[in-house]
């Protein structure tokens, strides 16, 4: 038997199907095991792509006609057993009907794009001889290159390159800054709640350098700080120590 039409594993098994006038939903796919082998083994290397599709296709029906030649023994069903595996022939039976519908609905859509549309196409096998041996069609007079750059530059538009965007000054935040607002808020207090210092600012690197800066006041003794709960209020005291000019925190930042 010579199938010409088919395309992929499943489109060798439905063309199998279909030269035989049987029907999908019905025929044992058991008894079409030895066609498929047969039909396989004797196609040619270049109409295979992928070779360990096809042979998973005929590993399902050697499976399946293994099954069926095969006695089944009768068991009472049991709530404790696992489910049942699947059944490979009708899962393989699925997949085919499936595949048919697919197959029909391109084949129409490509009959109605011909009828009203129009398409112009290359088989893939003239194609690529075509480009082995750089060969053309003796009946085609080749595209003018003023065609072509008449066409793209129809398709491709410039556009004007974008306003650069405005000339953003950085704003410099230091630790010595933050310190100094820390040291002046202190002065006269006996104690300084961060969050109260912190209200209304929505800056998150200003938030971050005072953090940074009441810890460096920390590290240099010039307050102490305490937090009762996680979350809570920090709360920042004075030391004896604090007030006392230190040149290094002014180098800060």
């Amino acid at each position: 038997m010579r199938l010409e039409e088919f395309d992929g594993p499943l489109g060798l098994l439905l063309a199998l199907i279909e030269a035989r006038r049987l029907d999908v939903l019905t025929v044992p796919l058991a008894a079409l095991a030895d066609a498929y082998l047969d039909a396989l083994a004797s196609l040619p290397g270049e109409r295979i792509g992928n070779l360990s599709a096809f042979v998973a296709i005929a590993s399902q029906l050697i499976l399946i006609k293994s099954r069926a030649m095969l006695p089944r023994r009768q068991e009472a069903p049991s709530e404790d057993l696992a489910e049942e595996a699947p059944d490979p022939e009708a899962e393989l039976r699925a997949r085919l009907v499936l595949y048919r519908a697919y197959r029909d609905a391109g084949v129409s859509l490509q009959a109605h794009a011909l009828a009203t549309v129009g398409l112009f196409r290359r088989e893939p096998s003239t194609a690529q001889a075509a480009g082995l041996v750089g060969a053309r069609p003796a009946d085609l007079e080749p595209l003018p290159v003023t065609m072509l750059a008449g066409a793209l530059g129809s398709l491709v538009q410039l556009a004007p390159p974008p306003e650069p965007p405005p000339e953003l000054v950085p704003r410099v935040v230091t630790i010595a800054e933050r310190a100094a607002i820390i040291r002046e808020a202190l002065q006269g207090a006996g104690v300084l709640v961060l969050q109260d210092l912190l209200r209304g600012v929505r800056d998150r690197v200003v938030v971050a350098v005072t953090f940074l800066a009441m810890l460096e006041l920390v590290k240099r003794r010039e307050i102490v700080v305490e937090q009762a709960e996680p979350w809570g209020p920090i709360h920042a005291r004075p030391t004896p120590s604090f007030g006392t000019p230190r040149a290094e925190v002014e180098e800060l930042g």
